[in-house]
């Protein structure tokens, strides 16, 4: 019922006990906290659907992020700054980012490279003031690059992620959804992973998965040439807002990943965040409808 007709209906029913007992003009002034109950009731009964916010409720105990490489969670590095100062923030590499080479740091790709970006991962969760990093340590590429067996890859990493929510217990798991930010197969996998798990060992009702995505508006300030995926506002149900300390505290993050960027990328990417001052990320929650259909 739209407000307006419960609001008159509510109000007929007053005045109608009132008239019956004579009543309405012998106590006007009990009239009006009748009316005014009525007008409070009849508004706050409306069922709202405003966009959900983390932070419209108890933080978290305890939250997991889990990123295809040593260099994702700078996607979403100031909502991980934020629930550092209220929750329990882990950070989960799925691959080993062997193969992630750049002719501005000159490393060769492999070990050498690998352990160098563990470095900058426990770099980057410490100026975040999260947990130290947990590495799955699958190889980057995950076999769809050709260098290794995919269904070994995939096998073995799920069991990893498993044992790893297992170990963590998160109320909150935040990942790639399937546009993987940039389309990256490995984003794409590990988001899929992470989903498939969830629904497999009946977690899904148990622990809120979270899909980040940009908006096409967001994506504008950005280089072309990142390939940004996108979604519709209508399905990004979640806002996290946050402070421009929490955004430096993300740009410190960033700068410890130099075998990834050069300091020009590093300058173009800080110039482009600071210019946007809206400082708002947008996640998708994974939500089940729990009707029982038996046709399409």
């Amino acid at each position: 019922m739209p407000k307006l007709d419960r609001i008159f209906v509510v109000l007929m029913a007053i005045f109608g006990v009132m008239r019956a007992k004579n009543y309405f003009f012998k106590s006007t002034s009990s009239v009006v906290p009748c009316i005014l109950m009525a007008l409070f009731f009849a508004c706050n009964n409306q069922k709202e659907h405003p966009k959900a916010s983390l932070t419209d409720s108890l933080p978290p105990k305890t939250v997991m992020a889990i990123f295809a490489h040593p260099d994702d969670e700078t996607t979403v590095g100031p909502v991980l700054a934020k629930y550092a100062l209220i929750s329990d923030v882990h950070l989960v590499v799925a691959t080993d980012g062997r193969y992630g080479i750049n002719d501005h740091s000159g490393i060769p790709a492999g070990d050498s490279l690998v352990v160098i970006r563990k470095k900058e991962t426990a770099c980057a969760c410490a100026e975040l003031g999260i947990n130290p990093p947990h590495f799955l340590e699958a190889k980057d590429g995950l076999g769809l690059n050709g260098k290794h067996n995919f269904y070994m890859q995939a096998a073995a990493l799920k069991e990893r992620i498993h044992a790893k929510i297992e170990e963590l217990k998160p109320d909150v798991i935040l990942t790639f959804g399937p546009d993987g930010d940039t389309g990256h197969p490995d984003h794409r996998m590990v988001g899929l992973f992470t989903t498939e798990i969830l629904l497999r060992e009946n977690w899904a009702n148990a622990i809120d998965l979270y899909h980040f995505g940009w908006t096409k508006e967001q994506t504008k300030k950005f280089p072309k040439d990142w390939g940004l995926g996108y979604v519709n506002p209508n399905y990004l149900n979640t806002t996290i807002h946050f402070s421009p300390e929490e955004e430096e505290k993300a740009f410190s993050s960033l700068q410890c990943h130099k075998s990834q960027f050069s300091k020009e990328a590093f300058a173009e990417w800080i110039a482009a965040e600071r210019a946007d001052t809206t400082n708002v990320l947008y996640f998708r929650k994974f939500a089940l409808d729990s009707a029982l259909l038996n046709a399409f």
